[in-house]
Formats: structure tokens, sequence, C-alpha cells
């Protein structure tokens, strides 16, 4: 069987509520007046940030289907955040007070805007907030936020705002490539005062065999010091779930974690693949979207729901 075939089969065989293919609409939040330079200072504690009061912000309410949430997008790692950005988490609070804010951070920039995408499409939370390293990877995640025919934009109005053109792109594009000496990533601070945690990766994987099932990935961030969150086993369901410890990054031809996915489904219903470093969770993430592995959300699960759970090594018994 073909490989198209394939995942055609096993997309079919999932409920659509798993994902969705839709147009996806972002309605700009109007501005705050309180959120300006002396309210960041305030937040930062960095007395340098100058007293500006206007403030341009990436943040929107999101309309994707039956969903609606909001999404911020700012510079970052994912545990502190840009001057701007600890202003984007301002905003983003003011419309959900006391929600937890969900975080991605993006590394790569090939691959930006299909991790954008793949969080908008399937994010079942409240408040999500993207993360960019620098100026390079943040352009390659946002861009085409105005031009992907996938998105519609609304100003705090209302009125649907066009996509830009090719000849706009191009010129945009000509400009940032004359542009020599480049400043450096701005200072990054904390987010005091806000529940933070890290947005869900959960892939449907097909087996071989046929078996369809639904694997996540959680970075250890260094040497497991980043514990496994109570919840994670809800995000990929199943009566028996298996918790890998996976020591080191993918191997070069990126099909490693897939093969161990492929096997432990042969017991397992679902498979949680918990990474030692950030570099391990960076290179499994990277493998399965380069595989065109689809992004789906946490099954819903039945009332008093107790799965098995067995946790071993990546090079243990199973694998």
């Amino acid at each position: 069987m073909g490989e198209a075939k394939r995942k055609k089969q096993e997309r079919a065989a999932w409920p659509d509520s798993d994902r969705y293919n839709g147009t996806i609409d972002l309605h700009v939040l109007p501005p705050a007046m309180e959120i300006d330079g002396a309210r960041i200072r305030e937040l930062t504690g960095d007395d340098t940030i100058p007293d500006t009061t206007q403030v341009i912000l990436r943040a929107f309410r999101a309309v994707v289907g039956e969903r609606t949430f909001h999404v911020g997008f700012c510079l970052g790692d994912g545990e502190s955040f840009s001057a701007v950005g600890i202003a984007v988490i301002e905003r983003l609070s003011m419309e959900a007070p006391g929600a937890a804010l969900h975080i991605v951070p993006i590394v790569h920039d090939d691959i930006a805007w299909d991790i954008v995408m793949r969080h908008l499409r399937s994010f079942t939370g409240q408040v999500l907030l993207f993360t960019f390293p620098n100026s390079d990877v943040y352009d390659a995640g946002t861009a085409e936020v105005s031009y992907s025919k996938h998105i519609r934009q609304f100003d705090p109005s209302g009125a649907l705002l066009g996509r830009l053109t090719e000849a706009q792109r191009r010129k945009i594009r000509e400009q940032k490539a004359a542009m020599l000496n480049r400043p450096p990533p701005p200072r990054f601070y904390p987010a005091s005062g806000v529940t933070q945690e890290d947005s869900p990766w959960i892939f449907r994987v097909g087996t071989p065999a046929g078996k369809v099932i639904r694997t996540a990935v959680w970075d250890g961030r260094r040497n497991y010091a980043h514990e496994l969150p109570e919840n994670i086993v809800r995000w990929v369901g199943g009566d028996r779930i298996a918790i890998v410890q996976v020591d080191s990054p993918v191997g070069v031809n990126r099909r490693s974690s897939l093969d161990l996915t492929h096997k432990l489904a042969k017991d397992f219903d679902g498979v949680i693949h918990w990474a030692r470093d950030t570099d391990t969770f960076q290179s499994i993430l990277k493998s399965f979207i380069r595989l065109d592995l689809d992004s789906v959300s946490p099954p819903e699960l039945p009332a008093g729901w107790e799965p098995e759970i067995v946790i071993f090594a990546a090079n243990g018994d199973h694998a």
C-alpha cells in the first residue's frame, strides 16, 4: 500500500474532532492603555525600559472551528521572555484571568510555521503562547499569518484585513536580506504570577500492522529535571500506556523514534516519549514533523478511566 493511501485510511479511521483543516480566524486584541512602558518596567523590574505610551503586541483571539482561545507571539526561550513578550502575556491574562499559559517554544526556523499551524489546529486550552529565540525564527513562524490562505485576520473593530501580496512579501524579504549586523536577541525576563505549562505535543501514528495510536513527547529539560505532569497519560489515552525515557537525539535517518513507537504499539495503546533534555526533545519533534505525522488533540476519556502504565528506558526490553 502506498504511503499516501495508508495515511488517508488512518485519518479516516479517526473522528473529525481530532483534527481541524478549515480556516483559522485571528482577531487582533485591541490595545490596552494600561500596558505601557511604565507597566512593562514594573513587570520586568528593568528600569532601562523606555517610558513609551504605545506598545504593539502580537496578541489575538483565535476562532478555530467551534473552539475559541487566545494566542500570542513573542521572543523568548519558553521559560523567560522579551520585554514585549512580558507585555503580550499581560495582555493575554487580561482576556483570561487565572487561566494557565500554555507555551510552545520554537527553535527551528524550517519548521516554525508548521509548528504554529499544528498547535492552532489542535489546541484545547484557553491561552497559547508561541516563543522564538531570535528574529529569524520569529519571522519564519509568524510571517505567514499575514498571507496564508488558511488564516484570516481581523482588526480590533472586526474588519477583515487583506493578505499580503507576493510583491509585498518579496519586498519584505529583500529588505530583510539587506540588513547587516542585526542586533542580538533582547534580554529575556521571567514571567511572575503566571501559571505556565508546556502545550501538549501529541501525534497520531499508524503502525505497519494497521494499529493507530497517539504518541506524545515531553521535554525533560536537563537530565529529566522537568518531571512528567500527573495528567500526561490523558494526552494519549488507552488501556495500556508506555512511558519511555529517551536518553539521546534520534538517529540521522530520523526514524528511530518512530520505529520505537511502532514496536511499543504492539503491546500498548499509547506511547509517551520522555526526553532526557531539550536537545533530545527537539530532535524527536523535528523527526515527527518532518515525517508528516498528524498533530492531534487529547482523546475524550470515560469516567473512572484507570490505565495500566509501564515506565522503562529506551534501551530496555521493549525497545
